[in-house]
């Protein structure tokens, strides 16, 4: 399972989050081949209200047992299931 660490810019007027503000992500990717995945990965987040994204980091989990926190592995399940799956950090990183 691939991992990304980003944040990206919440794009709609409703919603839990407010237009304009960046937030931190994690994200949970079946397909461990990042670059082919990259389109796929942008049209998930922009679907989902999310733009202006930025992967800071990525790496493979190889299973479950890795992760000790029950937000996370609830992603990772759902990945498992649907190919993706992210989780929003609800801090604020910046607004514009």
């Amino acid at each position: 399972m691939l991992i990304l660490n980003g944040s990206a810019e919440y794009m709609l007027t409703n919603g839990e989050h407010i237009k304009g503000n960046r937030h931190g992500f994690n994200m949970f990717v079946k397909n461990v081949d990042l670059n082919t995945q990259l389109t796929d990965i942008e049209k998930y987040l922009v679907d989902r209200g999310w733009d202006n994204i930025e992967i800071t980091d990525n790496g493979l989990i190889e299973n479950i047992e890795d992760i000790n926190h029950a937000v996370l592995i609830n992603a990772f399940k759902k990945s498992q299931n649907e190919g993706f799956s992210v989780v929003i950090n609800n801090n604020v990183m910046a607004t514009n």
